[in-house]
């Protein structure tokens, strides 16, 4: 009898031990407040598929590094967030895994689900790398009681109205005393205007698009507030400025909203955001975060059903409750929770008409290159036609064309 016993509680020591090696744990790198936060969508994760998932935060700072010797060494997470800049270079590394069979056979994640500027972000010449968890879209803030004492009763409809809008209120206020918040060498601020006049820096097949009217057009525009002093020239904090007037009007992101609401109450029901002004169109820069599984995981089917239960829409509307961050699947913007609220509705809108710089991997050299003519331009250090001729000659050799 007590041999037997002795045989059974050996037994259930094996099968205990053999239960808990076959529990999977899932390595995860994120960065900044996703990071933070990501363990309450990890622990409900959890608990509905008995998968463990271990997340490491990584400073944004550090992150593009890290990746990069992880990738190069082979020490890598089983996925990880992914910013949507960030695709295409570690893409072209070969070292992300190629979803496509994934998603040819899941029911939760289909292309047609979400935007199409963001689905873009994932797709390197022709394959899919990625999933968009969130996005990002860029508008307009505006300060209603200000644009009111100008004539304008809602946001600046196109070019020549936010041209107007703001010389008008710099005629009131005194040249230097407002401006318009631009920057002369982040491209997430500058592109949206080329796209806008239907234009582009590079097409699909690396060609250079920046000898064409539609880009020469939009610089001119662009650095015209420049060179009328119509920018805003105000200290490190942009919410100080939007309270005083000094900024009465910048292009930014969802995340904006929240923190102007905490740091400036002052100005609660002064000031609003608006869809981008129009030239041919009102089209605007898409960002956010993908997720992506690497190569050379060793858990790749529980890292595909963590992406599958990220993009679940009752998870989505969660992660949107947590951290305000936007929906990436466009069904869920249907909730009450984001349809009944009239700033959110505004990126929405947007979102219909947004695209992301291209997604090459040489991206990182064109963005600096296109800065520093950019701003040599709006500083009035060249003249268009020559900045465009030496921007033209950078790509030249960026791209080896």
């Amino acid at each position: 009898m007590r041999r037997n016993l002795l045989i059974i509680m050996i037994l259930l020591i094996i099968l205990s031990s053999f239960s808990l090696s076959q529990v999977k744990t899932i390595k995860i790198w994120a960065m900044g407040e996703e990071a933070k936060n990501l363990n309450i969508m990890a622990e409900k994760f959890t608990k509905e598929t008995g998968i463990k998932v271990d997340v490491q935060p990584l400073p944004w700072t550090a992150a593009f590094s890290k990746i990069l010797t992880g990738v190069a060494g082979r020490q890598v997470p089983d996925l990880a967030m992914m910013g949507t800049t960030w695709m295409a270079p570690f893409s072209a590394m070969g070292a992300f895994e190629d979803l496509g069979s994934y998603i040819a056979k899941s029911k939760v994640v289909k292309p047609e689900n979400f935007f199409a500027g963001s689905w873009e972000t994932v797709v390197y010449n022709n394959k899919v790398y990625g999933v968009p968890w969130y996005v990002d879209v860029r508008v307009l803030y505006y300060r209603t009681d200000m644009l009111k004492e100008v004539g304008y009763n809602k946001a600046p409809d196109t070019w020549d109205e936010l041209y107007d809008a703001i010389k008008k209120l710099s005629q009131k206020y005194g040249v230097g005393k407002t401006g318009i918040g631009l920057s002369p060498t982040e491209a997430a601020n500058f592109m949206p205007f080329v796209w806008q006049n239907g234009g582009d820096i590079i097409d699909k097949n690396k060609n250079i698009l920046v000898k064409n009217p539609e880009f020469i057009e939009a610089l001119e525009f662009y650095s015209r507030f420049f060179k009328e002093n119509l920018v805003a020239k105000g200290g490190a904090n942009v919410f100080v400025d939007f309270e005083s007037g000094l900024l009465p009007m910048f292009f930014s992101g969802p995340w904006m909203v929240s923190m102007i609401k905490e740091q400036v109450p002052k100005i609660t029901g002064k000031w609003t955001v608006s869809i981008m002004p129009k030239k041919k169109t009102r089209t605007s820069f898409v960002g956010g975060s993908n997720w992506v599984i690497f190569k050379d995981s060793k858990n790749k089917k529980e890292a595909w059903s963590f992406i599958e239960f990220m993009t679940r829409s009752e998870n989505q509307l969660e992660w949107y409750k947590i951290l305000r961050s936007l929906p990436a699947l466009r069904e869920v913007w249907n909730r009450p929770e984001l349809s009944n609220d009239p700033i959110t509705r505004v990126f929405r809108e947007q979102l219909d008409d947004a695209k992301s710089t291209p997604i090459v991997p040489e991206w990182d050299k064109i963005e600096t290159a296109l800065g520093r003519r950019v701003e040599e331009v709006c500083l009035g250090n060249r003249d268009v036609k020559e900045g465009v001729e030496l921007l033209y000659k950078d790509l030249q050799k960026i791209l080896r064309k």
